[in-house]
């Protein structure tokens, strides 16, 4: 975040376009079958994996972690930081926080109907789920919240935890069947060009605490 911060609004607005354009790019190559032998080879190391001691323990915290990575859940937990934020006198930071993540449960729906992309094929769902894959809209929500958050409290136990329910949310879909890797990074992408495309709208002056 620190080579960002020193980022002036227009090179922060080239790079978020930039990696818009890589979203795309994932998305128009994804149909030729270029990612697909390691997107298969993913799924199938996660079918066996399935087969190991603890494996319903994963299970369920990615059933837990598809719950609360939903567009309502994502929007409520963003209100409850709001109101720490409201409380701490940081108005700014709070309105930032709710557009940013409310956008984006707008913004990746109308991304999945440019690809139209069908769910993978490869090993059995573990939730039920009919709507377009990529890009993973669980993995853009995800970035978007919780890079968010990292990103408006600058602590370390925080940016830790947030990292980790990035990483975690994303592998999450992996583990149910119902992405493939490319989903899931063409939605990490996507979570982090939304961040830096707003972040000329967060005041210097809110981004700490």
């Amino acid at each position: 975040m620190g080579a960002r911060a020193g980022m002036n609004p227009a090179r922060r607005l080239l790079l978020a376009l930039a990696l818009f354009a890589c979203v795309i790019a994932i998305g128009l190559i994804q149909p030729t079958g270029l990612m697909a032998p390691a997107d298969r080879l993913a799924m199938k190391i996660v079918e066996h994996l399935r087969w190991f001691p603890g494996a319903t323990l994963v299970t369920a915290a990615s059933e837990w972690l598809d719950r609360i990575g939903q567009g309502g859940a994502r929007i409520w937990i963003a209100l409850i930081v709001a109101l720490f934020l409201a409380r701490a006198s940081r108005p700014r930071a709070m309105l930032w926080l709710i557009v940013a993540v409310s956008a984006m449960t707008v913004i990746n729906p109308l991304m999945k109907l440019v690809f139209l992309a069908p769910r993978p094929d490869a090993i059995a769902h573990l939730i039920a789920i009919s709507s377009n894959s990529f890009p993973s809209g669980h993995a853009a929500g995800a970035m978007t919240l919780y890079g968010a958050i990292a990103l408006l409290f600058r602590n370390r136990m925080v940016g830790l935890f947030c990292a980790l329910m990035i990483l975690a949310t994303g592998l999450s879909r992996v583990w149910l069947g119902v992405h493939w890797p490319s989903d899931v990074i063409g939605g990490w992408i996507e979570g982090l060009a939304w961040l830096i495309a707003l972040s000329p709208l967060l005041a210097r002056r809110e981004t700490t605490t």
